[in-house]
């Protein structure tokens, strides 16, 4: 149980659109530019929706630097609140600490946030261009 619930959140930021670039240097190339800690908590609230084979989940990073949600078991083991809080460095490093209690299960994420034009991404590291990086669509939204 606890490996496919992994999987999910893992993948909770995971998301790749194919007109979209997939790593931080491809991101880097076209322009983007990395948030500062202020431009990264004036985004607001971030939504975000994720839904593999294995579990669905719904989470929102809250502008007050907390996060709610649930994560949806598909493979019958139920659901769990997710709780937790998010906070973010001088640097612009955002980092989330998420609870699932429900599956005893906690997930622990960091990295960074970059703008290129309206779109919104992350990406677990600042100098790695190899890193692959997720789109937050809208500035509001993950699929």
């Amino acid at each position: 149980m606890k490996k496919a619930v992994v999987v999910a959140l893992v993948a909770l930021t995971s998301s790749v659109f194919a007109q979209q670039p997939t790593s931080l240097g491809a991101l880097l190339d076209l322009g983007a530019q990395k948030l500062s800690s202020a431009e990264v908590q004036s985004l607001g609230d971030l939504r975000i929706v994720r839904k593999a084979p294995d579990a669905h989940a719904y989470m929102t990073m809250r502008a007050d630097g907390t996060v709610v949600g649930v994560v949806h078991n598909k493979q019958g083991y139920g659901s769990s609140e997710a709780v937790g809080v998010w906070r973010v460095g001088p640097d612009g490093r955002r980092c989330v600490e998420v609870q699932l209690p429900a599956f005893r299960m906690e997930m622990n994420q960091c990295g960074y946030t970059y703008r290129l034009g309206k779109d919104i991404f992350f990406a677990p590291s600042d100098t790695d261009r190899t890193v692959a990086v997720n789109h937050y669509a809208e500035n509001a939204f993950l699929e």
